[in-house]
């Protein structure tokens, strides 16, 4: 049994290419997991890698995000793809964000999908492969992953701990993203997520004082840019949402503008408390 909730299609079509009827092809070199942030593909991958190789799977396997992965760790794991494997059938490699990855360390990416060892797997994860420079995303096998749907993401959230309500609730708000749904379960919890969205709601139809006292009580003296980054994600979910749907705004409008002002409003370089009350004001 798969650990790994859903994404059955791509389950069944692994366990196909692992041990292939006579005739078939196996598994190829390269493949790319392309999907929505937190949707679980990076959960599929690792599991992927224990289901093909089933003994050390953690000598023969390395996971790395693209923070980690420069030029000198790209060639170092091309290095070490080249080696037989220590206990297994393959030398698994995966990349998580892989479209966040420097031009430099992406060609010495390159070189190895245009020579892959013999032993070599590389599973790329990305959730935004049109990133990709196009040589390296036309090497590799995609596999899309897509949000579950409603009522079995609401089914698997209830055997998991959340009642009924609130199993519809993160369901709807994650737009099917189980990763996403229970690292918000485990992380914010219900209420804590529902104080924020009502402030939104309360800033949207409340006058323009209120949304000036507010952005002076966050990020006035004393605020700190931690909360404010929690709030933006959630506003942001929100909005994409459909528990949007019957916002008394133009939510496109200020979803396009809240995700303009999001990294100045993260960087320290700018004055974030005159671009945040811009924004607030536009509501």
């Amino acid at each position: 049994m798969w650990q790994t909730f859903g994404f059955e299609k791509s389950k069944q079509l692994f366990e196909r290419l692992i041990k292939p009827p006579a005739g078939e092809n196996g598994l190829d070199h390269a493949y790319l997991f392309s999907g929505q942030e937190m949707i679980g593909k990076r959960t599929f991958a690792l599991e992927l890698a224990g289901r093909i190789n089933t003994a050390k799977v953690e000598v023969d396997t390395r996971v790395l995000s693209a923070n980690e992965a420069g030029i000198d760790e790209v060639r170092a794991l091309k290095q070490w793809l080249g080696l037989t494997p220590y206990a297994s059938e393959y030398k698994i490699a995966i990349l998580d964000d892989a479209h966040l990855v420097r031009v430099e360390a992406a060609n010495a990416l390159l070189k190895i999908l245009e020579e892959p060892p013999r032993y070599a797997l590389l599973i790329l994860i990305s959730s935004q492969p049109k990133q990709l420079l196009p040589t390296i995303y036309s090497r590799c096998q995609t596999i899309r992953f897509l949000p579950h749907k409603h009522a079995v993401l609401v089914k698997y959230l209830q055997t998991i701990g959340l009642d009924q309500k609130q199993a519809e609730w993160f369901a709807a708000f994650s737009n099917g993203r189980v990763g996403l749904a229970i690292n918000l379960k485990n992380s914010a919890g219900f209420g804590e997520i529902k104080k924020q969205l009502a402030q939104l709601n309360r800033l949207i139809s409340g006058p323009f004082q209120e949304r000036l006292a507010f952005a002076e009580k966050l990020l006035g003296k004393g605020g700190e840019v931690g909360d404010l980054s929690q709030l933006l994600l959630f506003w942001i979910l929100y909005l994409r949402s459909p528990l949007a749907k019957n916002l008394k705004t133009d939510r496109i409008k200020v979803l396009r503008n809240l995700l303009a002002a999001r990294p100045l409003l993260l960087s320290s370089q700018y004055n974030q408390r005159l671009i945040f009350e811009n924004f607030l004001l536009s509501l």
